[in-house]
């Protein structure tokens, strides 16, 4: 097989594994006595702790020593601890699937604000991508609805069992989106070093709004500090871990596309473990979200591909924060990362996170931009 077809190979395994894995957290959360933003910590902590180690282990803070600090890096890392909370608080008051896909609205928004604060041209396909995202967040909430005696209604009579947290999942996305937002001011920054500071203020975000808001924790037995641990370790630290090696292998829309694969493990998660309800207008609504948010990554990178670790680029100038910036990959947020990216459109460059989250993804990586981080950072 071509040297390099084998590695794109190997990275779209990665990315798959990463955004997989920022999918989980959802799942993670069901299993543990403790609020969502209590999870949320714990999760950012670890992934905290294992790129200091990574740091450690490769002399990285001698490149976080030579960045620039400017106020992007900041609110990029207020926002993706804001948008991993309100994902794992979601997950926990609505179905796995609306929370997923609810978040991923986030790069809609950042494309928004971009045309207005950037100046970035918004072209007719975005405009369809807007209206498709619209249509599909209408239709999960429930605004939106259809049965078979009254055919297609419009209404705000909604499901009170899921409607908090569809809510919730939606200020996620809002969340998640100025995460993606400000995240594309600095695409000069490596890509290290930049999850290492969105951790690191992810984490003194959601310490403070825990100092305000004491979590009970009553509930938390051996079970569920053995699976948060898990949690943390697998769905923060290991998630971006795999999201920081697919950036390196692969385009930033190559990243975002994979990074919507979270939204379709959360679904299945919460399918098979939960024996959750997806109503077909339900279905229909996430459809609409992915196909606006994949045609929204197509349109941005079929003219000038970007890798998503800008950085790394030769002749790129790592102390500058751009005028103009260029849209890059999610880091979850969710997700992540969902969602993270992300960086989590980290589901640009995620979330996703947001997951991350998707979401960080949400971690990772994740839309318009390009990678949860995603996660649903998710």
């Amino acid at each position: 097989m071509n040297p390099t077809k084998a590695l794109k190979l190997k990275g779209f395994g990665i990315m798959f594994l990463s955004s997989s894995l920022m999918g989980g957290i959802g799942a993670f959360a069901r299993y543990i006595d403790a609020p969502g933003d209590f999870i949320a910590f714990n999760r950012s902590l670890a992934g905290l702790i294992g790129m200091t180690a990574i740091f450690l282990a490769t002399k990285g803070f001698l490149k976080v020593r030579a960045t620039k600090f400017t106020p992007s890096l900041l609110l990029s890392g207020v926002f993706l601890g804001l948008l991993s909370s309100l994902y794992v608080i979601s997950t926990q008051m609505t179905t796995l699937a609306n929370a997923s896909f609810l978040i991923y609205t986030g790069p809609i928004y950042s494309t928004v604000l971009s045309a207005i604060f950037l100046k970035e041209p918004l072209k007719k396909s975005m405009i369809a991508s807007l209206g498709a995202v619209l249509v599909g967040t209408l239709l999960i909430i429930g605004i939106i609805n259809y049965t078979a005696g009254d055919g297609f209604t419009v209404g705000l009579d909604l499901d009170p069992q899921y409607m908090t947290g569809n809510l919730v999942a939606l200020v996620s996305g809002v969340a998640y989106g100025l995460y993606l937002f400000f995240s594309r001011y600095r695409t000069d920054c490596d890509s290290n070093v930049r999850a290492g500071f969105n951790f690191l203020f992810a984490v003194v975000t959601i310490g403070v709004i825990l100092m305000f808001r004491t979590p009970d924790l009553s509930g938390m037995d051996s079970r569920s500090w053995i699976v948060l641990a898990i949690a943390a370790v697998v769905t923060g630290f290991g998630a971006f871990y795999f999201l920081t090696v697919a950036t390196r292998i692969l385009l930033a829309g190559e990243l975002a596309v994979i990074s919507y694969q979270e939204t379709i493990m959360a679904t299945v998660l919460g399918l098979v473990l939960f024996a959750e309800p997806l109503t077909g207008m339900q279905a229909l609504g996430g459809v609409l979200i992915v196909g606006g948010g994949l045609s929204q990554i197509l349109a941005s990178t079929k003219a000038r591909p970007k890798r998503a670790d800008g950085p790394d680029a030769v002749g790129a100038a790592p102390d500058r924060e751009p005028t103009t910036p260029v849209q890059s990959a999610p880091e979850p947020a969710p997700v992540i990362a969902s969602t993270l990216t992300a960086d989590p459109a980290e589901p640009t460059a995620a979330p996703a996170m947001a997951s991350a989250a998707t979401a960080a993804a949400p971690a990772v990586a994740a839309p318009t931009a390009g990678t949860r981080s995603s996660r649903r950072t998710n």
